[in-house]
């Protein structure tokens, strides 16, 4: 059973490489964030001018990604305050906009140099445009950049907003992945969550789109919703399993500022009451449930793929610090040594960091994302006394139950993976001399009890 620190007890790193925390960090932004908030000082603001002067010369390593959002739906999840907004117009506008953005960037020697293996759209909802603007998207990106034979190519979709029609131009514009946002399969779940369909409706649905798509069908599932009983979230585990659905990530609700949740918690139109204990025992149950099989694995702390399946490239690359050209308003990414955050049409924030350290600290995280650290991989990037300390750690946590060391790496078990950001974040931590986690930007990852009106 899963132990956070009593109350009251004073939060020192000694403890944490204990494995005793004083919260459980459900994203990887939680534990990454250390590194970034880290070396934030050490950045200096730049500009699109000197981007773009950049991108006159050529890129230093082929293979790149291209990421695209779409801030908009046309229903919005309960749990949600993402970069995004209910669609108030026929995207016509916006939709020209990233045509610009794509042959902008694409005539650069930069991106004329790379071939890119990864493109993801995310959101938002990127299937709520139209048939024709999909096809003028598409088409812009195909014109406008060079692709690999494999190249990953990701929208992220609800069900409700596919077709026959846009599935055959997705497929001819290349999109061989699509993750599909289903959160619970449970009706309850779903009305709390705001989803559109019943589950019988929704299980039509998404086997349909596993029969008429040629690429790869994923899914993402939250866990630990106001009341969800392991029954409910067993059952999510065995629809997944019975579809063959080539991934799924699998995360504990987060609530944050701006959502409707967060506003009916606060109305007490909404009750919620979080358990560390209810919360490991979902996460126990889904996990051991999609593993028994044999037919899915662990990829990452909040990813379980179909093997030989699901490669998920497009985290690996985030992990592995390579290009990601940012396109869209709330798109971010990174060109070179260049960081950039899309605000607007017409705003965009660039900061240029030239510290090898972050660079390094940055592959550390990545590293520890998975349920697999390899020991050469991280002597890489830390100095062999370094390294003896972190191993130090890792005999704690193996102590603690939360992975196991072998000659060659350490193994997180189901309840590591459960701890898999705390882990990661303590051993950055240890890394960075002692840095301070950063706050969580969800409401409601302690325990706290909000009461409904009777």
């Amino acid at each position: 059973m899963p132990k956070e620190m009593r109350k009251g007890e004073i939060s020192e790193p000694n403890l944490e490489e204990q494995g005793i925390f004083p919260k459980r960090f459900k994203s990887h932004n939680d534990s990454a964030g250390i590194v970034s908030d880290y070396f934030r000082k050490n950045k200096k603001f730049g500009t699109e001018a000197e981007l773009l002067e950049r991108m006159e010369k050529p890129a230093e390593n082929e293979l790149g990604t291209i990421y695209v959002h779409t801030p908009y739906c046309d229903k919005i999840c309960s749990f949600c305050n993402l970069n995004r907004k209910q669609i108030d117009n026929d995207l016509e506008d916006y939709t020209s906009f990233l045509v610009s953005e794509f042959e902008k960037y694409g005539k650069t020697p930069y991106m004329k140099s790379k071939k890119i293996n990864v493109i993801f759209f995310g959101g938002g909802t990127p299937t709520i445009y139209k048939e024709h603007q999909l096809e003028r998207i598409l088409k812009a990106i195909n014109d406008n950049f060079t692709l690999t034979d494999d190249c990953e190519f990701t929208l992220e979709t609800t069900l409700h907003n596919l077709n026959p029609k846009k599935i055959k131009i997705l497929e001819k514009g290349g999109v061989n992945r699509l993750s599909v946002g289903i959160q619970t399969f449970s009706d309850r779940g779903r009305n709390i969550l705001n989803r559109t369909f019943l589950k019988e409706e929704t299980v039509k649905r998404l086997k349909n789109l596993k029969e008429s798509f040629s690429g790869m069908v994923c899914t993402d599932i939250i866990y630990n919703y106001p009341d969800e009983t392991v029954e409910e979230v067993l059952e999510d585990a065995r629809i997944v399993k019975e579809l063959k659905i080539d991934s799924t990530s699998f995360y504990s609700l987060m609530i944050y500022e701006g959502s409707q949740m967060s506003k009916d918690i606060r109305n007490n139109t909404l009750e919620l009451n979080y358990e560390l204990e209810k919360d490991f025992e979902l996460h126990d149950a889904f996990l051991k449930s999609m593993l028994e099989s044999g037919d899915y694995e662990v990829m990452e702390h909040t990813k379980i793929v179909r093997k030989g399946k699901d490669e998920y490239r497009y985290i690996r690359n985030t992990h592995q610090g390579k290009d990601i050209l940012p396109i869209g308003v709330g798109a971010g990414g990174k060109i070179d040594n260049f960081e950039i955050f899309r605000l607007s049409q017409d705003k965009a924030f660039y900061a240029i960091s030239s510290d090898e350290n972050e660079m390094k600290m940055k592959r550390i995280s990545g590293l520890l994302q998975y349920p697999k650290v390899y020991f050469d991989k991280l002597k890489e990037y830390v100095s062999d006394e370094m390294f003896d300390e972190i191993y130090k750690i890792f005999e704690n946590f193996e102590k603690k139950g939360y992975l196991k060391i072998h000659e060659t790496h350490t193994e997180l078990t189901p309840e590591g993976i459960f701890w898999g950001n705390n882990i990661s974040a303590t051993i950055l931590k240890k890394c960075l001399g002692g840095a301070k986690d950063v706050k969580s930007s969800s409401l409601f990852h302690i325990n706290r009890k909000h009461k409904k009106n009777s």
